[in-house]
């Protein structure tokens, strides 16, 4: 069996999750940058999708809104079997970004005449285009790069969140606290069991009392 490594080689601010598909079969999601398969050599047809089917009406219909790409890869027995993808159009994406942030913007501020028409114009003809440009190109939507290396490649680990970093920088501290909570926790249960032992001591003592 090869070892087959796939990577991520843009970074994912929103980490949407990829689908892995060999021969027209899923084999898995990817959530993190970087995935490792075990593969037999030999030809396949990889396929990286993303995005998801949007359900329309009531009898199951669904619009396609994935972007994929679909590449045949060499698996040998040599080696380690990379396969890096991005996105095709990731500068599409910044200029589209920044338009979207110049909207917002334009909500709150009024733009004085003619420059107005200019911008609206230039704005909702780059929208125009830019949907238009993800329609053509969502089934070749990533950019592939196959080979085959004598070393493994750089291990990429997904992007930590701030609650993980945070319990990382102060790891120690986090423990005293879990421990001084531990400890409450178990003074606490014996306090109770003790004011269970002496009521049922005294109930024993006046119960006799009383027969």
């Amino acid at each position: 069996m090869a070892e087959f490594i796939i990577t991520r080689k843009q970074k994912d601010y929103l980490k949407m999750p990829y689908q892995v598909i060999i021969n027209g079969r899923l084999v898995g999601t990817m959530r993190t940058p970087q995935a490792k398969l075990h593969l037999p050599a030999g030809f396949y047809m990889v396929t990286i999708r993303t995005g998801s089917y949007v359900p329309v009406g009531k009898k199951g219909k669904t619009i396609d809104m994935t972007f994929s790409t679909t590449e045949a890869v060499m698996i040998s027995d040599t080696g380690y079997n990379c396969l890096d993808f991005k996105d095709k159009g990731r500068w599409w994406d910044i200029v589209f970004g920044i338009d979207l942030a110049v909207w917002f913007v334009a909500l709150f501020l009024t733009i004085p005449h003619p420059w107005n028409i200019v911008y609206h114009i230039l704005s909702d003809g780059f929208f125009v285009a830019w949907l238009i440009r993800l329609f053509v190109v969502r089934k070749r939507y990533f950019a592939f790069h196959s080979y085959v290396s004598s070393t493994p490649p750089e291990e990429i680990k997904p992007r930590k969140s701030r609650l993980e970093r945070y319990m990382e920088e102060h790891r120690d501290e986090i423990a005293a606290w879990q421990q001084q909570l531990y400890a409450r926790q178990q003074e606490r249960a014996l306090n109770r069991q003790r004011r269970l032992y002496k009521m049922q001591q005294w109930k024993e003592k006046h119960l006799k009392r009383k027969k």
